[in-house]
């Protein structure tokens, strides 16, 4: 290490300038080490660590500008919830960023907050993901894994604030639990955005088919998975949206952003002549 208090221009220079660079990645380097857990997976942080930055570019911050700015009516489905992290903050984004748009933006409108009464609906094995066949998913999608039990979700958010009267929980096996009977019984009739967070093919295909007749054009389709299995679109979560959209021409996904290492964002339109999906150059 040099001594900088001996050290002037003229020979801070070759060897001291070295050694000058290294010290100063030495301190910078875990620094940059934490931003980057803030930004790309703030699943591991506690709570108690700052996670405003994850907060201002996350996927709900644009999910809920969009849906907001352009009143999309609907419910908020998330599939895989886990320990609740991501639902608190869909949940939080949304009521955050309805109420500023309303009392601030649009004020002199008169317009009440068309979200106040908006249902936030989870859907949960709670025993992890289920079996697999596919041998080209990643190693951490084995059978049992992300494993939470509903008491500690539903705990989670009431301690978090949501009302609770707006939540809905439904537990099973998507290839179960996902029906028109499931749907009828917590009156689905539109949906304003779906979290899907399922990981792998078979449940990704489970979901779409059940949130196939509540989508309009407007809806907010976000996959947490959509980057994995190496981005081929043949398998895993973009394998389960080509084969969707295959068997449902009246649906296009128009890309709407990205963020993270592997969410991406689609905006569904139902029957809008000359539009073509995008998803396979996002």
């Amino acid at each position: 290490m040099i001594s900088i208090r001996n050290s002037t221009p003229s020979n801070i220079d070759g060897l001291d300038m070295y050694r000058l660079r290294q010290l100063i990645k030495f301190f910078v380097r875990p620094i940059r080490k934490v931003l980057t857990l803030l930004i790309v997976e703030p699943s591991v942080l506690q709570p108690h660590i700052s996670r405003q930055i994850w907060h201002d570019t996350n996927a709900f911050r644009w999910a809920a500008a969009y849906i907001v700015k352009n009143q999309i009516e609907g419910d908020y489905l998330e599939f895989g919830v886990w320990k609740g992290n991501s639902f608190i903050e869909a949940y939080n984004q949304i009521n955050n960023y309805s109420n500023t748009f309303y009392n601030v933006g649009v004020k002199a409108t008169g317009e009440k907050n068309m979200f106040v009464d908006m249902k936030f609906h989870a859907f949960d094995s709670f025993e992890g993901l289920p079996e697999t066949k596919n041998v080209s998913n990643p190693i951490q999608y084995f059978a049992g894994n992300y494993s939470a039990t509903e008491e500690l979700f539903r705990n989670r958010i009431s301690d978090a604030g949501l009302d609770m009267d707006r939540v809905t929980i439904t537990k099973g096996w998507f290839n179960e639990s996902l029906n028109k009977e499931a749907a009828d019984a917590l009156n689905l009739r539109q949906i304003a955005v779906a979290y899907i967070d399922c990981d792998i093919y078979e449940s990704s295909v489970d979901v779409l088919n059940f949130i196939t007749p509540y989508l309009k054009t407007g809806s907010v389709l976000i996959f947490d998975d959509w980057f994995r299995n190496k981005g081929i679109s043949s398998t895993g979560v973009q394998g389960a949206v080509l084969d969707w959209l295959k068997s449902n021409p009246q649906i296009t996904l128009q890309h709407y952003y990205n963020c993270d290492t592997r969410t991406a964002l689609f905006i569904v339109k139902i029957n809008c002549e000359n539009q073509t999906s995008n998803i396979e150059c996002v």
